[in-house]
């Protein structure tokens, strides 16, 4: 088994037998089967959890919301945290990394937190119809949608956390949608939220600077609806230095109005280790327990760190 040193200093063991209850287990490879009914399966899931949850239907998409945290005097002071995972995936795909990973990842996550009572300020909103195919644009998401459904109900100071493609590596990877999809420079104030985000990931990788990830996610749709969001995902430290490396020299050219084929157009391009999203091999055996045990430590930390207002 290969064994090597990771940014933060931890000896990594990427695995495929992840370490998780039998439950998890057994409810992560039902959610991995080519017939899987995810939204079904999720429900149960949270039932089982014991998790109360809310249904946000919003045309063809059915989201899925976690409590919010009770309102406070910080509610003036700091950013709520939002954390989004999408649970659909492309037709015919087990989608393990592509997003089966980052939705237990979060289902854990609200489980350490109620069993430690800790006080926090994050969401989780589990997302339908991230998946964008063929001509879709960036304002066919559910995540738009949903933004426009906030906006609607007047919620204001949300940070979104996107995770995507968790499942695999010891390197945080982050991406902001205002770059990737060349969309105006935001406003200061959203300015300085991505500053304070980018901020606290930097904490995982001794400081150095993983805002390079191309790919789109809920975040295109959550920023085109008016929001600060970033997408954050893994990779093996090799893939991430060598994905800073092409960035840095040959930026990723990406198009919100066809996301899908600018997804397509750089597939040649990305780490090895995403190849294999939206294909037939995105299975749950390439998830890795490390990866598993590192996004439980960012979300731990993110749920008692403040984003203050600007």
């Amino acid at each position: 088994m290969e064994r090597r040193r990771s940014t933060d200093g931890r000896d990594w063991n990427p695995t495929s037998h992840l370490s998780l209850p039998d439950a998890d287990r057994r409810e992560l490879a039902a959610f991995c089967d080519a017939g899987a009914d995810r939204f079904a399966l999720l429900r149960s899931s949270l039932e089982r959890r014991g998790i109360p949850y809310e249904i946000i239907p919003i045309g063809d998409a059915r989201h899925l919301a976690l409590p919010l945290p009770r309102s406070s005097a910080m509610d003036d002071e700091y950013y709520r945290v939002t954390l989004v995972a999408h649970y659909d995936r492309v037709d015919g795909t087990p989608g393990a990394n592509d997003n089966a990973a980052a939705v237990f990842q979060l289902l854990l996550h609200w489980e350490e937190i109620r069993k430690y009572g800790w006080r926090h300020r994050t969401q989780v909103l589990f997302t339908d119809r991230e998946e964008l195919t063929g001509s879709m644009r960036g304002t066919d998401q559910g995540s738009w949608h949903l933004a426009r459904h906030l906006k609607r109900l007047g919620a204001e100071n949300i940070l979104f956390f996107v995770l995507d493609m968790c499942g695999i590596g010891d390197t945080p990877i982050w991406g902001r949608s205002v770059r990737k999809a060349g969309l105006p420079p935001p406003g200061d104030a959203v300015t300085r939220a991505y500053e304070v985000m980018e901020g606290f990931l930097k904490r995982f990788t001794r400081g150095t600077d993983y805002g390079v990830n191309p790919m789109f996610s809920d975040d295109l749709g959550l920023l085109l609806g008016g929001y600060p969001a970033m997408q954050l995902s893994l990779l093996p430290h090799s893939e991430a230095d060598e994905l800073a490396r092409i960035s840095g020299s040959a930026p990723f050219e990406a198009d919100p109005e066809a996301p899908a084929r600018a997804r397509d157009a750089i597939r040649a391009d990305l780490p090895v280790s995403w190849r294999s999203n939206h294909g037939p091999d995105d299975d749950v055996e390439t998830l890795e327990d490390g990866a598993f045990l590192l996004m439980s430590r960012i979300l731990r930390d993110l749920a008692r760190y403040r984003f203050p207002l600007p």
